[in-house]
């Protein structure tokens, strides 16, 4: 009977024949190219490519758009492209918009950060779009009756509404339309009706009835 100790070795020997034996895979590169050649169709890195290079945003949202790409690019890890290549297909294949706007503007190096610039200026996009009423810490049950009914052309967010100083009552938090002590000022003291001699002249020519 073999000792616990031989029959150890002999069973690393076998393993280690086994593991370089014929048809064996020596690398991890080495077997994933081997399933990619067993199990994908013929030219596949190509038609990946290719629709890669060609893939636009359309009428697409944005997360779409990122997620096809970011598919794309995994198909492609056994040829992979260059990163300046990938910024330059997204860049071009973002809908006309701020977004792509600020991508030119920045010039990222890598994908991920292209991605990363354009959800942010997405983001930033449609909070500037969203109405005053939806803003955090503003009652919808309590509208603001000096609110203007037509949209302004830029709203801000709650972080910096707190920054702004009313003209009016010098606190912060409202802009002088909508301070709360300005109202109050307009209902305490009316607009004085003008009265006596104080009304506005006749043009000439035309006296009282009583003097013609």
């Amino acid at each position: 009977m073999l000792s616990p100790t031989l029959a150890a070795v002999l069973r690393v020997g076998r393993t280690r024949g086994e593991a370089t034996s014929h048809g064996c895979f020596t690398s991890w590169a080495q077997l994933c190219e081997q399933l990619r050649a067993a199990f994908l169709p013929a030219n596949y890195e190509y038609r990946q490519r290719s629709r890669f290079l060609s893939c636009k945003q359309g009428k697409r949202e944005l997360h779409e758009y990122i997620q096809q790409m970011r598919e794309l690019t995994a198909s492609l890890l056994g040829n992979p492209l260059n990163e300046h290549i990938k910024v330059t297909v997204f860049m071009d294949g973002r809908r006309v918009g701020p977004a792509r706007t600020q991508l030119f503007r920045v010039q990222s190096s890598t994908l991920e950060e292209a991605i990363q610039v354009a959800l942010q200026e997405e983001y930033s996009h449609r909070q500037a779009r969203t109405p005053a009423s939806a803003w955090p810490g503003r009652s919808s049950q309590n509208p603001n009756p000096a609110s203007p009914s037509t949209p302004v052309p830029m709203e801000l967010g709650a972080t910096e509404l707190h920054d702004i100083r009313c003209f009016g009552c010098g606190r912060l938090g409202h802009f002088k339309r909508d301070c709360p002590a300005e109202r109050h000022r307009k209902r305490a003291y009316p607009k004085p009706v003008l009265k006596g001699r104080w009304q506005k002249p006749r043009p000439r020519g035309q006296g009282n009835a009583g003097d013609q």
